[in-house]
């Protein structure tokens, strides 16, 4: 199928209106999934992606931008089944930023419904299409195509397009890390391990632990994900990614993941990579430096000569106060009186709490935090020069607690690199979202193509989410939301009148429409009336070859 989409000319699609001509109507309400579909058709960031996604059909029948944004419209509705998927397409707002051509509405008068009746892209079905595609071909589709392909899509076209449209910052900031994604325990589920976890869900050695640690230990099933994030001002973007079993080790993948992602889109993009200690890896750290242009920032393990050495010579260095980073300060609002009465009543009970508490203990209050920079480590693993930022915490008894970060960057700020580490932290809360809010681990498939297929479509959309936020200007309000906090920020939800006229379309709200209605022409009100009457013809007809229920 040829489809043709269509493009906003309001002046010209009015103009037409007032003389009684136009080619269709529809009342909408403004859904957030129709903006968004609207500004990726706009700017055909989706026909980019869809160039290159990997298909298993010699012939395409279902085209590929279709099956791409029928993905997307399943996880932005947080549906993962694809048995959703005629809900999707009749209640969500994807339709809506397509042509009229591939779907058209009409009443049922037994039950009162309103059905679709959709074009399709082939001429196969028996009964009357009430979406533009099949659930089956959806989950076929996915389920055919390798998981390594899947992956390769992601992690090479799909950030060449992320490249074009400016998904990546000057700043140049990525973090690495691996999570676990804990599924059923069930060995049908391709490529899993069982591992046994403790209380915080680290991976612990059964065989070593006491009997309290085992009473408090858990055997799950899982798969682990490798990913590679961007920090893009206030908002994320994931840059590669692997789903590989849960025993595999990260550290290998993860600097693949590296270096592939800078062969693809080239040196100078990727400039600095937060990493956590287990991640340590001398060869490979010189390797991101002297051939891949980027610096490493990764703490020190305590067990490590090179700890060792910087704690010894830091006793002798000189120690400066770290800077803590101060929250930005927020206008004052004004408040009806009685709230700030409410307000400071509440605090006046809150202090009076405070000061009856027993007094906290002195092990657990920090008085004093301190950082002494140390230049110029060598290490025979890495052979680059090292960096090294000791930090120590003194508590209110008197004890310290001491740490280090090592970096391949000749800093000249020593705040640096404890600022830039307590950004690791932001992907902990991305993690916390997708397993939380994205049902991340709600596998519907124990195929490991469809596995793969679904943590790729996920972190697609919730890339795409980012950068619709950018582009609308909301980064810094939404960009941490999680999806029922973003979708409630974007969606103003306000119905509208759509009129299409030639291959063209103006968005009017109802009460615009209602003006632009009563203030036609004699002659364009009878014109306008012979073609309404038209459509409500067609919307009254029923269907005829319904599949049964």
């Amino acid at each position: 199928m040829s489809l043709e989409l269509l493009e906003p000319h309001p002046r010209r699609v009015l103009d037409a209106f007032r003389r009684g001509e136009f080619d269709g109507l529809e009342i909408i309400a403004r859904e957030d999934e129709t903006v968004f579909f609207e500004l990726a058709f706009r700017e055909r960031l989706l026909e980019a992606l869809a160039q290159e996604m990997p298909t298993p059909r010699q012939k395409e029948e279902v085209p590929r931008w279709f099956i791409l944004t029928a993905n997307l419209s399943l996880r932005l509705h947080g549906q993962h089944a694809f048995h959703a998927w005629p809900q999707v397409v009749r209640c969500g707002g994807l339709l809506s930023a397509l042509p009229p051509e591939l779907a058209q509405k009409h009443l049922d008068p037994q039950s009162g419904r309103v059905l679709l009746d959709c074009t399709g892209f082939n001429a196969k079905n028996t009964y009357d299409r009430q979406t533009p595609c099949d659930q089956d071909t959806l989950r076929k589709y996915v389920k055919d195509v390798p998981a390594a392909d899947w992956q390769g899509w992601f992690n090479g076209p799909l950030q060449a397009v992320f490249q074009r449209y400016g998904f990546f910052d000057p700043e140049g900031v990525f973090i690495g890390d691996g999570s676990y994604l804990f599924v059923p325990d069930n060995p049908a589920y391709e490529g899993s391990v069982v591992l046994w976890f403790d209380e915080h869900n680290h991976p612990v050695e059964y065989e070593k632990l006491n009997p309290v640690e085992r009473r408090q230990a858990h055997r799950e099933r899982c798969y682990k994900l490798v990913s590679l994030l961007h920090l893009r001002g206030g908002a994320y973007v994931y840059a590669a990614l692997a789903v590989v079993p849960g025993n595999a080790h990260e550290d290998p993948i993860l600097y693949q993941l590296v270096e592939e992602f800078v062969r693809r889109v080239g040196v100078g993009v990727m400039k600095k990579l937060i990493l956590d200690r287990g991640f340590i890896d001398g060869p490979r750290i010189a390797y991101c430096k002297t051939v891949l242009g980027i610096d490493v920032l990764i703490p020190l393990k305590k067990k490590m000569d090179l700890w060792e050495d910087a704690w010894r010579l830091a006793q002798q260095g000189v120690w400066q106060p770290l800077e803590r980073p101060s929250p930005s300060p927020t206008p004052p609002v004004k408040r009806p009186r009685v709230i700030e009465q409410r307000e400071a009543k509440r605090q006046q009970t809150l202090a009076q709490r405070r000061a009856q508490a027993p007094p906290p203990d002195p092990a657990g209050v920090i008085t004093r935090r301190e950082l002494c920079p140390l230049k110029g480590f060598q290490w025979g693993e890495a052979r680059v020069p090292l960096h090294v930022v000791v930090l120590r915490e003194t508590y209110a008894d008197g004890h310290q607690e001491g740490w280090a970060l090592m970096t391949t960057e000749d800093f000249a700020d020593p705040q640096q690199p404890p600022r830039d580490y307590a950004r690791r932290t932001a992907i902990e809360e991305r993690h916390r979202q997708f397993k939380c809010f994205y049902d991340l681990t709600d596998f519907h498939s124990r195929h490991f193509n469809a596995v793969m297929a679904k943590v790729v479509f996920v972190l697609l959309t919730y890339t795409l989410r980012q950068w619709q936020l950018w582009k609308s200007g909301l980064e810094e309000a939404l960009a941490d939301r999680h999806p029922a906090q973003q979708q409630c920020g974007l969606s103003p939800h306000e119905q509208y009148v759509v009129i299409y006229y030639q291959h063209a379309y103006a968005q009017l709200p109802l009460v615009s429409f209602t003006r632009e209605v009563l203030e036609l022409s004699t002659a364009a009100r009878r014109k306008a009336l012979a073609q309404i009457r038209r459509l409500e013809k067609r919307f009254r007809t029923p269907l005829q070859n319904l599949p049964p229920p």
